[in-house]
């Protein structure tokens, strides 16, 4: 604390000069008489009677925000006490208007003539920059500041957990950013209720909160998962009790931390990580930050970036397969299947199973999908001169369907040949989502209507829509493996296949059969009339090369 003796009459003739040409409001806080002088102007914007006035601690108290009180007297009193040379702090006062701004406050602590002062400058931050005015809360900036303190002055252990409302984009469209706003201040208050520590809640961007909790006993994450558990219950009791005039959920990613060891970027990424899994994983629930799931994650990332670089240097590492597609009956060749591999220079070869959810999340099944028609038409162009009834299948995804033109991409690949559009059948994965878009229905009429096939495949094995099988847009059923295997040992199965069977032909479509190994099964597929086989039995998926030698050089040669 500074000693210097001063004329306070001179001091408040300078601060009445130097407002003039500063937009700043300056201040002489007199400590041991609690009286105050501010800036004549700090009437214009903040609720004081009067720029100088008498009980100046409680009148200060009037304006600050209550989050903020316990910090300011803190800061405050330890500068009285000599422990801190000068005053630096950024909080909230109350406007004239009712809301609140942040503001930075400044000043050295100055004893004159046995009196204890507090002189210096006060600024606004802006409404925006630091806290939420919709909630309330302080920003991101504010916990990085935090954190960050809590790194320098402690050592401490703790956990991030970031709280966000489910579906939160979809509310705001459904019903309007007013309503968007109520279900944030339900949350806040919802969190506020178990959490009433200044500088513990903070607003994030988007929808979701922070709540920085530092262990104080013992070290259990059990404290985040029964936090995330009560604030759900508290949301719940009051869309209950408003009866259910709206209605949300939330979800919450919480990551240990250890100040002495994580950065606050760090500790931020591991929490957004969890709440990224949290709603992956189905929603309303909380997950913790778990290292193993985070390298996984990672990998994944990486993968993507591979699959987008090869994808964009002319489908580098990418070769279609064809599996063969018998007519059980004469056991001739009628078709195959066109399915994608991928072999790339830093993972090696990776199965279908893993690479191509991948490339739906992202999109990039959309490019490498016309690739691929146009690489299986390239084939079947060739091949209809040796049979010429011979007929491609090209897996479509349920991302090409919804999101691209498809209709527009296989006219335009396939309109490349000379093979007529009845020689392609592209298959399709049934799925809940089919039923639920109804530009999906017309894509397949629209396919109907150009001369192609359609083929429901995996049948059985999820979602089975007899619908389209009813309305005939699809003409083949592609009877999932998992049904065949020991098909002639395993009753049920053999029943069920036979059902299938049965209940596609008398509604006039096709059944193809895979996963056929055995004698035995092909015995049994052929006794229950399967119009097409396709399995290891007839050959696994193969080059081109490799698919001519096997399946059309013996056709050639007779």
């Amino acid at each position: 604390m500074i000693r210097r003796d001063f004329d306070l009459e001179e001091m408040k003739y300078f601060l009445n000069l130097v407002e003039l040409s500063t937009d700043d409001y300056l201040y002489i806080f007199d400590f041991t008489n609690d009286r105050a002088i501010y800036s004549k102007s700090i009437t214009d914007v903040f609720p004081f009677a009067s720029n100088a006035f008498e009980n100046a601690t409680a009148q200060l108290k009037a304006v600050v925000h209550p989050d903020d009180i316990d910090m300011l007297m803190e800061d405050l009193q330890e500068g009285f006490n000599g422990r801190r040379k000068e005053h630096n702090l950024e909080y909230r006062w109350k406007t004239v208007d009712g809301t609140y701004v942040a503001i930075s406050c400044r000043g050295q602590y100055v004893i004159s003539q046995g009196i204890k002062y507090l002189i210096g400058r006060i600024s606004e931050i802006g409404k925006q920059s630091r806290f939420d005015n919709n909630t309330g809360l302080y920003r991101e900036v504010v916990l990085e500041n935090v954190y960050n303190e809590y790194c320098k002055v402690r050592h401490s252990r703790g956990f991030l957990m970031l709280v966000g409302v489910d579906n939160f984009k979809e509310l705001n469209e459904k019903y309007g950013a007013k309503t968007g706003d109520e279900v944030l201040n339900i949350l806040t208050d919802a969190i506020r209720r178990y959490i009433d520590t200044p500088l513990r809640i903070f607003r994030m961007p988007g929808d979701e909160c922070a709540i920085f909790m530092p262990y104080t006993i013992e070290d259990n994450i059990e404290q985040a998962k029964n936090l995330y558990k009560r604030i759900r219950n508290r949301i719940d009791r009051v869309i209950e009790h408003r009866k259910y005039d709206i209605f949300f959920t939330i979800s919450a990613g919480t990551a240990e931390f250890d100040t002495e060891r994580d950065s606050f970027n760090d500790l931020l990424k591991n929490a957004k990580f969890s709440l990224h899994a949290a709603k992956l994983n189905g929603k309303n629930r909380c997950e913790i930050f778990d290292s193993v799931n985070y390298i996984e994650y990672i990998k994944k990332l990486g993968i993507q970036d591979e699959l987008r670089r090869c994808i964009s240097e002319g489908f580098e590492g990418f070769e279609l397969y064809f599996q063969p597609i018998y007519n059980p009956q004469n056991d001739r060749l009628s078709g195959a299947e066109a399915l994608i591999r991928w072999n790339c220079s830093k993972y090696g070869f990776m199965g279908p199973d893993k690479f191509i959810p991948l490339l739906e999340e992202s999109a990039l099944i959309i490019p490498l999908g016309r690739w691929i028609i146009d690489s299986a038409a390239k084939a079947c162009n060739r091949w209809i001169t040796n049979i010429p009834d011979f007929v491609m299948h090209i897996n479509l995804s349920f991302v090409q369907i919804v999101k691209s033109n498809i209709i527009k991409d296989v006219l335009e690949y396939i309109g490349r040949y000379s093979a007529a559009n009845n020689h392609y059948v592209f298959e399709i994965t049934e799925t809940i989502e089919m039923d639920r878009i109804p530009a999906v229905e017309r894509v397949f009429k629209e396919f109907i209507k150009n001369d192609f096939r359609l083929a429901i495949d995996d049948f059985g094995t999820g979602y089975s829509n007899y619908g389209y099988m009813r309305d005939k847009i699809f003409d083949i059923v592609k009877v999932d493996r998992s049904f065949i295997t020991d098909i002639d040992k395993q009753r049920n199965n053999y029943l069920m296949v036979s059902f299938i069977v049965k209940m596609a032909h008398e509604m006039g479509l096709h059944v193809c059969i895979e996963g056929v190994e055995t004698k035995e099964e092909l015995s049994c597929v052929r006794e229950l009339g399967a119009d097409y086989i396709q399995g290891y039995y007839y050959g696994k998926p193969v080059c081109v090369a490799d698919f001519e030698e096997q399946h059309l050089k013996k056709l050639i040669l007779g």
